[in-house]
């Protein structure tokens, strides 16, 4: 009777512990929130420092800015299916060397959009297109020169290959 006793209260010690650690577990495996749309898409530079001013600007547009572009993403509405078929369509056309327009040929092929989506996606394009103008306004010329280039190589540049030793 007494080890029953025993090892009955062993369980139960046992479980004291082990439950509140089973639920920190998962609360660490949970996802954080989603950030609003509108803040995911004005991001400045990890090198980039930005005066207070500047911030409060920053802020500014993303307050201007944010309600167009979720209004557009929901124009949009494209499935969870069709956004992972993207996705899958994109890994295949890059691991092909596809690049822009021939990367979103192809892309267009393997998952055809909607009239209404396409246009949503070319406002959507445009729109980015705006905030980033608007972001590169509100930087210093040094801060611009901090900058990651954009793109590649220009039209007419070709390639060099590596040749055998």
């Amino acid at each position: 009777m007494k080890s029953i006793a025993k090892n009955l209260l062993l369980m139960v010690l046992v479980l004291a512990v082990a439950a509140p650690l089973a639920a920190e577990d998962k609360k660490k495996k949970k996802k954080p929130g989603k950030r609003p749309a509108a803040r995911s898409r004005i991001q400045i530079p990890k090198g980039v420092e930005l005066s207070a001013k500047q911030k409060e600007k920053v802020e500014a547009l993303r307050k201007e800015y944010g309600p167009k572009f979720v209004a557009l993403r929901k124009k949009q509405a494209l499935s969870k299916d069709v956004r992972g078929a993207r996705a899958e369509a994109i890994k295949k056309a890059k691991a092909e060397g596809k690049k822009g327009k021939e990367l979103r040929a192809a892309v267009a092929a393997a998952v055809p959009l909607t009239d209404e989506q396409k246009a949503a996606q070319a406002k959507m394009r445009a729109l980015q297109k705006e905030i980033r103008a608007a972001v590169m306004a509100l930087l210093t010329d040094e801060q611009r020169a901090k900058l990651p280039k954009r793109g590649g190589k220009k039209k007419g540049e070709k390639k060099k290959k590596k040749k055998d030793a």
